[in-house]
């Protein structure tokens, strides 16, 4: 009777939790399953029918459900009465899933966070049918997909929050059903920033940008221009293994990003500032056209030695800052 359930492989272990999932599943009764996460590894027989657990969960009316599957087999399907549950407000699936989206259109009319991480699609029907599943009250998206396939959804007038790592694009439906977002984390390379920095942004307030093998500072500033309340402005290198070896080019722009002018109050280079010429440029035209920033940080590159990050330093702490009151802090 209970309605949380959390079945999950121990990487320590040679033997799969499955079995024992299939059988408590199997003598399950309470009414509503609130959650259903499941974490199955490589231990898992390839011959289990796993989506049978997943079709008793929608019958259950759930609300909350994680799948990863990271077995050595092909990819699975779902059940497709996964694509049309009405009480659904959570739904994460990772890996081994292959995502087969009926003929008959999809609907998850409840959805508020969903999660596809490295998903398989079926074909290109199925790929085309994820194009109008309707999620009208999702609030956060996170779409990661390494194997260069693409993915869009319609109708997101509620979204807060978005995590977005594609790398190959055939369509912009994604990056407008985006416009309404407060939140954006970008981890993408040239076409997909290039796309968005087309897109009008009229709430985004933070803005995390993820530069992967992308001259990325020139969209950036059309996106900037394209964002007048944004208030928070993050470069983060982490991701990427070699930022030295990045293209970049860097011209300033003719007039100055309204945000810029009027909200920017948090400027942050999260990893590896390698003080190049362009990044210098951008990072001078930050500080020198916003006139709200409160404060400004930016962690070099750990790889400087001391001569070089004394220089690096001296750098930017001689820039000058047209908000008086801003904090320049350098790590």
């Amino acid at each position: 009777m209970m309605p949380r359930l959390e079945y999950k492989d121990d990487k320590k272990s040679k033997q799969s939790i499955w079995l024992f999932l299939d059988q408590s599943l199997q003598l399950h009764k309470a009414p509503v399953l609130h959650s259903l996460c499941i974490k199955l590894g490589s231990q898992c027989p390839v011959d289990v029918e796993v989506g049978k657990w997943v079709a008793k969960a929608v019958d259950r009316f759930v609300r909350k459900l994680k799948f990863k599957l990271l077995w050595s087999a092909d990819p699975i399907s779902l059940p497709k009465s996964l694509y049309t549950c009405e009480t659904l407000v959570k739904l994460k699936i990772s890996d081994k899933v292959l995502t087969d989206f009926p003929s008959s259109p999809a609907c998850l009319p409840s959805l508020k966070k969903l999660n596809l991480i490295n998903v398989v699609y079926k074909d290109d029907a199925s790929l085309i049918r994820f194009l109008v599943i309707d999620t009208p009250a999702v609030k956060y998206i996170h779409l990661t997909n390494c194997s260069k396939q693409y993915c869009l959804i319609k109708n997101m007038p509620c979204l807060d929050r978005a995590y977005i790592s594609v790398h190959t694009y055939a369509d912009d439906k994604l990056p407008r059903s985006l416009s309404s977002v407060l939140f954006l984390e970008l981890d993408l390379a040239d076409e997909m920033l290039l796309r968005c920095s087309a897109i009008n942004f009229s709430r985004l307030t933070e803005l995390i940008i993820c530069p992967d093998e992308s001259d990325w500072l020139e969209p950036l500033m059309l996106l900037l221009g394209k964002s007048p309340k944004l208030k928070k402005l993050s470069v983060d290198y982490g991701p990427t293994e070699n930022p030295e070896d990045l293209p970049l080019s860097w011209n300033e722009p003719s007039s100055v990003p309204g945000c810029l002018s009027s909200h920017l109050e948090i400027f942050e280079w999260v990893e590896k500032y390698g003080g190049r010429v362009e990044e210098l440029g951008f990072v001078t035209y930050i500080l020198a056209n916003s006139k709200c920033l409160k404060r400004a940080t930016i962690s070099l590159r750990s790889a400087f030695n001391l001569e070089q990050k004394q220089k690096v330093m001296k750098e930017l702490d001689s820039i000058p800052r047209v908000s008086k009151s801003s904090q320049l802090l350098l790590k």
